[in-house]
């Protein structure tokens, strides 16, 4: 009997753990989907392309591909916006960490921020907005550098500097860099991240011509109808090209895919575990009401009433209950604490909300459980029970 009691109780502490993490996990799913990416999501496609890396090392050529697709792009019926980026926010991002210089005062600040490179549309096709100053335009590839930051940027870096017209030095060559815009942030890596610095260049100032770039495509149709007419036209530029157009949407559904599988995935281990743990309950207290039929019958026979009887069961299962979810709220709250890493910002893994679910819902499945057992207590006949014995 004792083992017994003691598997129940460590099946409640597993319930405990695994429901919690599970329900930090749901928790966490539910303050993704309102936090705001800071571009359109529903609006907007991305292509990606691999070009054949042999020819297109001449930057020319390069440039030319890109120039040529855009310009195909614009004029796709449906299509408001088509722009060329570096990189897209949630498929990779490329850090730097770098002094930069003003040459007003020689203050020199260390600087890490989120690179890209884009197309002057870009901004206008992912729907940031533009806080100050301008966008890129197609003049933007001259000797004189430009970017555009973004409001963090600014407010790290730039101190009480107004920031477009600022000029600061960067890289070995200490080449001036002329801020002309400062834009809204966007996520980059995680929906949960803290806002990041981010610093933008003109692709055609950027010297980039690796073999992948990305489009992006602002469309004033639902994007999956839109998606041959783009796969289309990218083939016939470049027919070796690989290729790959979806949805900017599904970038985001692969943001949220960790919370989705480990909400369901512990979530119905610990619905399993919950079910177990009260069939075990069910069971032991079944029994010991069996063993106890005489003491139950004798309590009767004396006058104890349907409270006092149901007390005594209730309170035995709720011994089991209490050691079993003590234990595994401890471990519970050692066991939640490194999640902290992939939760969104001012969201604990120790939240008392997520065990007071937890614990309730204990209570709720142990008092189904023990429901059998007290009403099999209260409809013993102590005169054939006593009789018996």
């Amino acid at each position: 009997m004792r083992l017994r009691r003691v598997l129940v109780a460590a099946q409640m502490a597993v319930a405990v753990i695994v429901l919690a993490t599970g329900f930090v996990f749901l928790t966490n799913l539910f303050h993704s989907a309102a936090i705001d990416p800071g571009f359109d999501v529903r609006n907007t496609l991305q292509a990606h392309v691999g070009l054949p890396p042999g020819p297109y090392k001449d930057p020319e050529r390069h440039a030319r591909y890109v120039n040529q697709a855009l310009r195909a792009l614009e004029v796709l019926p449906g299509i408001e916006a088509a722009a060329a980026a570096r990189n897209i926010p949630f498929n990779g991002g490329i850090r730097h960490h770098l002094d930069l210089t003003f040459p007003d005062t020689g203050e020199k600040t260390p600087a890490s921020y989120h690179w890209n490179a884009v197309t002057a549309a870009f901004f206008h096709a992912m729907d940031v907005p533009v806080l100050a100053g301008r966008p890129f335009s197609s003049n933007d590839r001259g000797a004189a550098k430009v970017v555009i930051v973004n409001r963090t940027f600014v407010e790290r870096y730039l101190g009480d500097r107004n920031a477009v017209g600022t000029v600061f030095l960067q890289g070995p060559e200490k080449a001036p860099h002329e801020i002309v815009g400062v834009v809204g942030g966007t996520k980059t890596l995680t929906i949960g991240e803290d806002d990041q610095p981010q610093l933008y260049q003109p692709l055609a100032q950027s010297d980039y011509n690796r073999p992948k770039i990305r489009f992006v495509m602002r469309s004033a149709t639902p994007p999956p109808a839109q998606i041959d007419s783009i796969r289309r036209v990218l083939r016939s530029i470049e027919p070796a090209a690989s290729l790959e157009v979806t949805p900017l949407y599904n970038s985001i559904g692969l943001a949220f895919l960790p919370s989705q599988i480990g909400a369901a995935l512990l979530g119905s281990i610990g619905i399993l575990g919950l079910l177990l743990a009260a069939i075990g309950l069910y069971g032991v207290m079944a029994y010991s009401v069996a063993r106890r039929t005489r003491e139950i019958a004798v309590r009767i026979a004396v006058g104890a009433g349907n409270a006092e009887i149901s007390r005594m069961v209730g309170l035995e299962a709720a011994k089991l209950m209490v050691s079993g979810s003590a234990i595994g709220l401890m471990i519970a709250l050692f066991v939640t604490r490194p999640l902290a890493m992939f939760l969104v910002p001012g969201l604990s893994p120790t939240d008392p909300v997520t065990f007071a679910f937890v614990l309730t819902t204990l209570a709720a499945t142990g008092l189904l459980a023990t429901l059998g057992p007290v009403r099999r207590a209260l409809t013993i006949d102590p005169m054939a029970s006593l009789r018996s014995e």
